[in-house]
């Protein structure tokens, strides 16, 4: 009688595995071109990042070269009289 109990539970494990296998094969065939369009969001999002982080630093080191011209002409200014 044990045996046949045994059986049954390792059948209804069998049977729920496989549902189980075929529901995340499902769902994850249904969203193929959802997650192509999340990672071209997220890859797109990455590019904007990049550019703007790109253009930041471009206006940071100009401003930066000015401030130094800027100083050592005042420092210039200190020693040299026109």
């Amino acid at each position: 009688m044990t045996i046949s109990l045994e059986n049954d539970i390792i059948d209804t494990m069998k049977t729920i595995m496989i549902a189980f296998l075929v529901l995340c094969f499902t769902a994850n065939v249904g969203n193929t071109n959802e997650n192509i369009n999340f990672n071209e969001k997220i890859n797109n999002w990455f590019v904007n990042q990049k550019q703007e982080t790109i253009e930041f630093q471009k206006k940071s080191w100009q401003d930066g070269k000015d401030q130094i011209a800027s100083n050592i002409a005042t420092i210039k200014s200190w020693f040299v009289k026109e």
